[in-house]
C-alpha cells in the first residue's frame, strides 16, 4: 500500500516537469494564457492514467486513474472544440487510447 502511494508521489513531479515542456515546446500564441495550458495539463494527466491504469488489485484504478482519465477526455473535448494546438491534441488522442487500453488490459489482468 505504502508502495503505491510513494509511486504515486513519484510520479507527480515528473507531470509537472512534462507539462512545463509541453507548454514551452509547443506555444500557441493565438488564444488565451489560460487556454494555452490546457494541452499540456491533458498531456500531464493522460500520462498519469496511463502510467497508472493498471493498477486495478484493491480497486485502486476507480480512485487514482480514471478520475484523472475522465478529466483528461473532458479536457481533450474542451481543447477540441476551441481548436486549441492541434499536435498536442493528436499527442493527447493517442495517450488516452493507451490509457483506455492499459485499463482494460488491467482489468482483465487482475480479474476484477
Amino acid at each position: 500500500m505504502m508502495g503505491i502511494v510513494f509511486l504515486l508521489i513519484a510520479l507527480i513531479g515528473p507531470m509537472v516537469l512534462l507539462s512545463t515542456f509541453l507548454y514551452f515546446r509547443f506555444p500557441d500564441e493565438s488564444v488565451g494564457r489560460i487556454d494555452r495550458y490546457i494541452p499540456p495539463l491533458t498531456s500531464a494527466l493522460a500520462t498519469w492514467a496511463f502510467c497508472t491504469g493498471w493498477l486495478w488489485f484493491y480497486l485502486f484504478n476507480l480512485y487514482i486513474s480514471l478520475p484523472v482519465l475522465l478529466l483528461a477526455i473532458g479536457l481533450q473535448g474542451y481543447a477540441k472544440s476551441k481548436d486549441l494546438n492541434p499536435k498536442l491534441r493528436r499527442i493527447n488522442a493517442i495517450l488516452i487510447c493507451a490509457a483506455c487500453g492499459m485499463g482494460l488490459l488491467g482489468y482483465f489482468y487482475f480479474d476484477v
